[in-house]
């Protein structure tokens, strides 16, 4: 997958004129005032200040506009106030006007401009020197004036009715000058029309003044005739690149773009070039809706959309997000929402703009957007894997060469583990020079990058390069470092989405509902998302062509597929191993905890369903605060040590290359059905690694295990360690003791019944307490809170210690949103919250 667009500056989503194309001059006035000196900024790098002659005591203003703000002039009394804009000439602004000059931008003419016969746009005839060009309106019509260096026209031309502006409207105003080919053109859009024209070619005959040192008029000409309106985002390149017909499709490529109109719900000047709500008096808007500039699409396979976003979940969001395709910037395909996993759904074309909302529920935050891209996902030269052939991709993602002649092409891949691509070529081969470290090779729609290029010489004379690649998700290994990040009740795509920040990758889909409270202290994203799989369960799949992270319960699916001797399978090997076998586990928790409190007793588990026979273990649980989840994960891990370990190795042949055998496909994670009389195997099991020799499928290895270990389901535990809070550690009854002197609960202990509770559904317990004689309890009861709170004011320290003695009899849970603990709520000076649960249960 090859990243085929980005959009990421200011002017892709307020349309405004891209510093790149201006580099002889940009004036965007964006600034809220001028300057000290009655000036606002060049924004090409040029360092050519604009200013303002006669400011003070006129209409002369900054005020806001549709990109950003703009510049206003003259709006009361023209030939009274007499403003107009200056950048002074160094001699170097026309030193080299090479093939091409541009020079225009956006302005909105009153009826006094349009009306008048004459008015000036953009000068050079007010010396110092002789002129090169002057851009001006002929009662509302378009007029180019060009000169050579004796100050003599070569051109004089004014466009005909078509094309008289109306006061009012924003125009978009350009010339074209090409010295060398005696031509020029003029470029007019309408933004309210949504049109825009390019004029019949202006000829001349003469050379333009190769000198020209006179500075840059705006709005003035002769201190005689004077321009009134607004001037907005105007450039100025000379031996520029951009033809009549670019600035045709500027114009149309940004005609929707709204990030910079002032009056809109959506900003993308504020914290450029990032886009967020428009606040007012700190105040954001619930909902507003960004549109984009145009930029090119020209697919070479089908299309993937990626929005990069800081979103606080639950509260803002970036949402709707919708594309639209046209082949002219003119003709556009209906907004299109984007499929699963952001897939392109508009058709593919030579351009494509995008839509979206954001929102919030909270107006004192907004989401903001860092990026679009948009992804072009070459269609693969293969489409099974059997007899496929290393492609090599170019930079862009297009292939470059097919390997033809490669041979023991191994594909090695595990469920949660590695996946690697090893094969061989001649060194003669005529496409050996497209090999090369960091390049990239597809195997149908995986992409795999060249890590280890070796040649050899064999003892006959052979060379033979060999090389070996891993999969491109191994590059998030190299990811921007990560910070160490606690999450509290998180669910597990909140912390891929944190691991997948600053990459290009996305979260995809996670079927996995577990919520976790943890310190990740990993530093880069591969190894947060395998962290992520240990701790909530599940199988990680890698979707390289879409660059999406998915977490699924169970990542296969029942195949179908038989193994068979003599069918398709060559020889088999099974293993039993009953060397770690365990039927009494013991657990013991964060200071010698165990769960013989309710355990009956007992700090172990037992299983002595296959063997009769003590054989004692455990486990440490050092990282476990509660019993209940250890217990939970100790009767999971016991149940996979008290039964022997059986696993199968085959080789066995891919029939579902060979025509009719179809139905016979299966995949890294599916469950096959494995059948040998001889040796008494009848038995479904799972695929859990495989090494695929794509030019020989038949000799294909495969690992097989009959044991799936589900741990993203409900009852399922951890591979790590349990949720914990940090900080949090058993407590015993004399710590209790201990801490009742400096405690801010009253009536902690239910010594004066419910005194100082807000109470639902508990009691005072007289005559079962720890730390005193009695306690509060509750019967719990399906679909009701029982609860009972409190509010302290301590005084300001900088820790605090929460403490409780906690017991139980008979308890369960009923569904998985069942809950047992105590929640924090912590108001701070600011009037702001934060919320914390410990989960008891």
């Amino acid at each position: 997958m090859a990243l085929k667009t980005i959009l990421n500056t200011q002017p892709d989503f307020t349309g405004e004129f891209p510093a790149e194309y201006a580099k002889s001059g940009l004036w965007r006035f964006n600034e809220s005032t001028v300057d000290d000196d009655d000036s606002v900024s060049d924004s090409s790098g040029c360092g050519r200040s604009l200013k303002f002659i006669n400011w003070s005591g006129t209409t002369a203003n900054l005020v806001e506009s549709q990109k950003g703000n703009c510049a206003r002039i003259n709006i009361s009394s023209p030939t009274t106030e007499q403003s107009y804009l200056y950048v002074e000439n160094d001699g170097s602004i026309f030193e080299n006007i090479g093939e091409r000059i541009i020079v225009g931008g956006w302005i909105n003419p009153t009826t006094y401009s349009v009306g008048n016969t004459y008015c000036p746009i953009f000068n050079t005839r007010y010396g110092p020197g002789q002129p090169i060009l002057y851009l001006s309106l002929y009662s509302g019509r378009p007029r180019l004036m060009l000169y050579n260096s004796s100050g003599s026209l070569i051109l004089d031309t004014t466009l005909s009715s078509s094309y008289k502006l109306s006061s009012g409207v924003w125009y978009f105003i350009a010339a074209v000058i090409e010295p060398d080919n005696g031509q020029a053109w003029y470029v007019i859009g309408d933004k309210d029309a949504g049109t825009v024209q390019i004029s019949d070619v202006m000829t001349f005959t003469g050379t333009l003044n190769p000198s020209c040192t006179a500075d840059l008029i705006w709005g003035m000409h002769s201190d005689t005739y004077y321009y009134a309106g607004f001037f907005d985002d105007w450039f100025l390149d000379v031996d520029s690149e951009l033809t009549a017909e670019d600035l045709k499709n500027y114009f149309l490529a940004g005609l929707l773009a709204n990030g910079g109109v002032m009056s809109g719900d959506v900003d993308a000047l504020t914290d450029s070039p990032n886009v967020t709500l428009r606040a007012t008096d700190s105040v954001y808007p619930t909902e507003g809706t960004l549109y984009t500039s145009a930029v090119e699409c020209n697919l070479s396979g089908s299309g993937r959309v990626s929005v990069s976003c800081e979103y606080v979940s639950g509260t803002t969001a970036v949402t709707d997000i919708q594309t639209s395709t046209s082949d002219d910037l003119e003709t556009w395909s209906d907004w299109a929402d984007i499929g699963t996993n952001g897939k392109l759904e508009s058709p593919n074309a030579a351009y494509i703009r995008f839509r979206m909302t954001l929102t919030t529920t909270d107006t004192s935050q907004t989401p903001k957007i860092t990026d679009i891209r948009l992804y072009d996902i070459a269609k693969a030269a293969y489409e099974k894997i059997g007899y496929a052939r290393p492609v090599v991709l170019d930079s862009n993602g297009a292939w470059e060469a097919v390997l033809e002649n490669a041979y023991d092409i191994i594909l090695t891949g595990e469920v949660n583990g590695e996946d690697t691509l090893s094969f061989s070529i001649p060194f003669q081969d005529d496409k050996r020079s497209y090999i090369d470290n960091e390049k990239k090779i597809q195997i149908v729609d995986d992409v795999y990058i060249i890590r280890t290029v070796t040649d050899t010489r064999d003892t006959d004379g052979t060379i033979i390069t060999s090389v070996y690649a891993e999969a491109e998700f191994y590059d998030l290994t190299y990811s921007v470092r990560k910070e160490e990040k606690e999450f509290d009740a998180a669910t597990a795509d909140e912390a891929m989405a944190y691991a997948l920040e600053g990459t290009e990758w996305s979260v995809g889909t996670v079927t996995v509902s577990t919520k976790r409270t943890w310190t990740c202290s990993e530093t880069n994203a591969l190894s947060i998302l395998r962290q992520v799989a240990d701790l909530h369960g599940g199988d990680l799949v890698f979707d390289c062509p879409n660059r999406l992270v998915h977490l699924y319960t169970f990542s296969g699916s029942d195949s179908g597929a038989l193994f068979s001797y003599r069918k398709n399978m060559k020889d088999i090997e099974r293993t039993v191993d009953t060397t770690s076998l365990v039927t009494r586990l013991y657990a013991y928790g964060a200071d010698g905890m165990t769960f013989a409190d309710i355990n009956d007793g007992k700090a172990y588990v037992e299983d002595f369903s296959y063997s009769s026979e003590v054989r004692i273990s455990s486990l440490d649980c050092s990282s476990f605060t509660n019993p209940y989840q250890m217990l939970e994960y100790a009767k999971m891990r016991l149940a996979d040590y008290c039964e022997p370990t059986i696993s199968y190795v085959l080789d066995a042949m891919d029939l579902s290359v060979l025509t009719d055998y179809a139905h016979e496909s299966w995949a890294l994670g599916d469950y096959v059905r494995v059948e040998d009389k001889d040796l008494g195997i009848s038995v479904t099991t799972r695929v859990v690694r495989r090494e695929y020799n794509l030019q020989e499928p038949w000799n294909t290895v495969l690992e097989l295990s009959t044991t799936l270990k589900n741990l993203g389901s409900s009852t399922s535990a951890w591979d790590n360690a349990a949720d914990e809070l940090s900080g949090v550690s058993v407590v015993s009854s004399t710590d209790i003791a201990d801490l009742v002197p400096f405690n801010h609960l009253l009536n902690s202990r239910a010594d004066n019944d419910m005194a100082y509770w807000t109470n639902s559904g508990f009691e005072a317990d007289a005559e079962n307490g720890v730390s005193g004689t009695a306690s509060f309890k509750a019967e719990g009861a399906a679909d009701t809170t029982k609860s009972m709170s409190q509010t302290v004011y301590p005084a300001n320290c900088s820790t605090y210690t929460l403490s409780a003695q906690f017991g139980s009899e008979d308890l369960e849970k009923l569904s998985d949103d069942s809950q047992v603990g105590i929640e924090v709520i912590i108001e701070y000076e600011d009037g702001t919250t934060e919320s914390r649960f410990i989960d008891l249960y």
